[in-house]
């Protein structure tokens, strides 16, 4: 490998590391989302390399030939008007269509409450640039382990994160009356269903409690729904936003997990009350979203193909779900744990704490020409030093069952010698991604 992306090994004898950050700027992480994305595509594209690194969806799912005939449709009807400037909040006919979508869900829109964004990324990024305060402590809650490129953009907008535990159930909402009581957060930032990293969802008494402290004491919620359309088994939980009866929910989705991430169409539902300060906030940071892929992607749904391609989409991710599982089950030692996601695109798994960190499974692992995600990279305080995120969405069945029995082999490997542990104040560097 390059030199690619470095943070410090852990030092298990170093004092606790806050996620509080108060009175200054955050210190930049030695990593951020963008230097993992990059290094992760690009270990990707190395021959023979097996990766379960990235957030991407499966290649072989991209409905390629539908996509191509909605562009030149859209090509045909609206022509050299797509390649021209247009409105900041998007194209109407499609924020009509995501209103639908969401109607669907039970979330109370329409296509005037609905902007469109470069992605779910640049919504996230929007709804912390309008609640940012100058001058203000800018705290806000989050769920630890959390999506790393959010943690980014906390930093970016000098915000610190107020990080909260995940169980089996998601957020351990019992916490956060007493952190809002205390550090009188600007926002709580929830990844609800299908929780990435950890692939758990958030249920629905934890639901409404989490609705019911955020109404009581008027804290804004940002509610990231990358992975709601993403579910193996029943219905899904009611989303936050068709929780919300203040007006308080910020719904940020996109089609990069669902659909095609190349397209970087995601959309953003605000309160009524900040809706003018998002479309603002998007025209300053790049005008518009491409005219030419928003018309495409209506004429795509107009197709009436998108239902299918989702169905299709849950029964194979389902399908590579288990192959991993199982994989893990036979390469993996029996005190690894994890907990079956019912949905999304990761699988959480936590090896023996007494043993070798997931940071030496990494470098043990590309030897073997398999990757993953390091589980400390997504924790503002640099926990869960022995966790692997798995992306079983992206490899196809036979690199999943290649890549784990690689990872196993990796695992004894480092069990059968001694692996380097550095000494207290001694700073170790090491690749992430």
């Amino acid at each position: 490998m390059g030199s690619g992306t470095f943070v410090a090994a852990d030092d298990d004898n170093a004092p606790p590391v806050t996620p509080l950050w108060r009175g200054s700027f955050p210190p930049r992480r030695p990593w951020n989302a963008n230097q993992m994305v990059a290094e992760m595509m690009r270990l990707a594209r190395q021959p023979g390399v097996i990766s379960f690194a990235g957030g991407t969806p499966a290649s072989d799912m991209l409905p390629v030939h539908e996509l191509r005939r909605a562009l030149n449709e859209a090509l045909r009807r609206d022509g050299v008007a797509l390649l021209q400037y247009d409105e900041a909040a998007g194209y109407l006919p499609l924020r009509d269509t995501i209103a639908e979508q969401l109607q669907q869900q039970h979330i109370s829109v329409s296509g005037q409450d609905i902007l469109i964004t470069s992605g779910c990324q640049q919504a996230l990024d929007i709804t912390l640039s309008v609640l940012t305060r100058h001058g203000d402590d800018n705290l806000v809650v989050v769920e630890d382990p959390c999506y790393l490129g959010f943690l980014d953009i906390l930093t970016a907008c000098r915000m610190a994160p107020l990080g909260i535990p995940v169980d089996a159930q998601g957020m351990q909402v019992d916490r956060l009356e007493q952190i809002i009581l205390r550090h009188r957060p600007r926002l709580i930032y929830t990844n609800p269903s299908f929780h990435n990293p950890t692939g758990t969802t958030l249920s629905l008494p934890r639901r409404r409690a989490l609705m019911e402290i955020a109404t009581r004491y008027g804290v804004p919620v940002l509610e990231d729904a990358s992975y709601d359309t993403l579910y193996f088994e029943g219905e899904p939980l009611p989303s936050l936003k068709s929780m919300d009866t203040a007006d308080l929910v910020f719904h940020a989705g996109g089609y990069a997990k669902t659909l095609a991430p190349g397209l970087r169409i995601g959309y953003l539902a605000a309160p009524a009350a900040w809706q003018e300060r998002v479309i603002a906030a998007k025209q300053t940071a790049d005008i518009l979203t491409s005219p030419l892929n928003q018309h495409a992607l209506h004429a795509y749904f107009q197709s009436g193909h998108f239902a299918e391609h989702q169905c299709l989409t849950r029964r194979v991710y389902r399908e590579r779900r288990d192959l991993m599982i199982a994989a893990v089950e036979r390469y993996f030692p029996a005190e690894a744990t994890w907990r079956c996601p019912t949905g999304g695109m990761y699988l959480w798994l936590e090896m023996p704490p007494s043993g070798p960190t997931a940071t030496d499974l990494y470098l043990a692992g590309i030897n073997y020409n398999v990757a993953f995600a390091i589980g400390s990279v997504f924790s503002a305080s640099g926990s869960f030093t022995h966790a692997l995120r798995l992306n079983f969405a992206t490899p196809s069945t036979d690199e999943i069952e290649e890549g784990m029995r690689r990872l196993g082999k990796a695992w004894k490997e480092l069990l059968t010698r001694s692996f380097s542990v550095p000494q207290p104040g001694q700073r170790c560097t090491v690749p992430i991604l």
